[in-house]
Parts: C-alpha cells; structure tokens; sequence
C-alpha cells in the first residue's frame, strides 16, 4: 500500500521515523511529507490560500528510513496532505498515517489537534487515515504505537477498506502489556487540558494531565485503562447534520425573514 507519513512535529521527529520504519519493515511503499517545523495545535488549518503563494519545500534523506523520500514544507501538516492527495508530489498515496503524535489526542479538542487535522484533510480529499498518538515525553512509546499502527495499515490493506478514517491512541506500556483493542467515542474531556493565565506582557499556557474521570466507553478512558482506543472519524460530509425537522427549518427561515419555497 502506498502510504504518506506526516505529523505535527516535524519532518525528523523521532515519532515519525518510529512509524515510517515500521510500515517501510512491512512492505509497504512510503513516502514522507510532513512540516519543516512544529505545528502541533494548528487543527485543520492550511495556512495560508493566497493566490500565487509558494510553500518553501525541501528534499531530505533520513538515515534511518534509507532512501525513502522526505519532504518538508513550510505549512500545517493539512496542507501538506491535501498537495500530496491531489498528486502534487506523484501518485497519491491511499493511506495518510499521521504521527506518531507525542501527547494523546482524545475527547473533544481533537478539534484542535494538527495530526488529527492531516487525516480528515485526507478524507475531504478521498483518501483515508490514521492519526497516531502517544503520551507526552519522556513516557512515550512511540516502538508500541509503531506496532500497533503497522498492524492497523495491514488490517486496512487486507480488508480493502482503505478510506477509513481512524483516531488511535495507544497507552505507553510494552505491546505485550496492552490490555487489548477499544472500538470509542470521543470523551467530553481529553487526557489533558490547558490552563491559561496572564502575564504582564504574556499569556502564559501551562499543560495539566489527567488520567481519571473519564466516562466508559470513551477514548481517554480506554487509554487510561490500558487499552488501544480506535475512534471511527466522520469529518465533514456533504450531507452531515443536515436540519431534517420541518418545523425547526420553518422556524429559522421566519426568523431569518426569507419566504419558504414549495
């Protein structure tokens, strides 16, 4: 299968290479396309659409990854997608696998994680993903969450679903130790949260973790229990949440003051 790697963290990050080696060790045929820089929290952002804009982009080579292809851009990794996807860097890949994140991406404010925003950038762009994520330094395990990703892409290729788009969280154990697999919703609250405060001439972001409180059945509480969770990612579909209430769409057209066409 014919798979990109990219991340939030930057083209060399060491989560990356953990991924990329793996799917490379199994056969699969990668390319690497990820930000010459960190973007982590930058969602889905493509940075900028400006008309006549040049992206810088650079050709690397990894030792560890050999000859496989690397390329850097100066953009969130949603953007970096979307070029790869539409062919900008040759046959588009069929598979997006994004990270290995450093920090779990669970719960709602996934809505601002960049490694979750490459793969539904793939899935605007009809290629599905896997966005990959483990807990923050120095607990990572990015050796666990590469195996778990290899077994998932070859799941993927194997059952030909290759238009998935998953969210998976992997608990920073041995693969031995993992508890199993967790089919999850999304949690109201993530492993972590921000704790904002000002300065004089700053606003200052502290990063707090938590590992309790989590309600069964969701993501955060999967990894905190030990499990790998895999969240089915829906994206934004051309026919999502649509108002399918009559009377809840006559109510906004007579607020909006527009007359209701038969």
């Amino acid at each position: 299968m014919r798979v990109l790697v990219t991340n939030d963290d930057g083209y060399d990050a060491d989560g990356l290479i953990a991924v990329a080696s793996a799917l490379i060790t199994a056969g699969h045929e990668v390319v690497v396309g990820a930000p010459s820089s960190e973007r982590s929290g930058s969602g889905s952002s493509l940075g900028t659409i400006e008309d006549g804009a040049l992206i810088p982009t650079t050709e690397h080579r990894l030792a560890e990854l050999g000859d496989t292809p690397v390329f850097a851009l100066d953009c969130p990794p949603a953007l970096t997608t979307i070029a790869f996807c539409s062919g900008a860097f040759g046959p588009p890949p069929e598979l997006v696998v994004s990270g290995i994140n450093e920090g779990h991406n669970t719960g709602r404010s996934i809505l601002f994680s960049s490694t979750v925003g490459a793969v539904l950038a793939a899935r605007v762009a009809g290629v599905g993903g896997i966005a990959v994520s483990s807990g923050f330094a120095p607990h990572s395990r990015y050796d666990t969450a590469a195996a778990v990703t290899e077994r998932i892409v070859g799941w993927i290729a194997e059952s030909n679903t290759p238009r998935m788009t998953l969210n998976v969280n992997v608990p920073d154990v041995d693969f031995a130790d993992l508890r199993g697999i967790r089919m999850t919703s999304l949690a109201a609250r993530s492993m972590f949260s921000l704790r904002l405060s000002r300065t004089e001439n700053a606003l200052l972001i502290n990063r707090v973790l938590r590992d309790a409180g989590f309600r069964e059945g969701t993501d955060s509480a999967a990894v905190a229990d030990g499990f790998v969770s895999v969240s089915a990612l829906r994206g934004v579909d051309a026919d999502s949440d649509p108002i399918r209430d009559a009377d809840a769409a006559v109510r906004l057209d007579d607020a909006l003051g527009l007359t209701r066409l038969a």
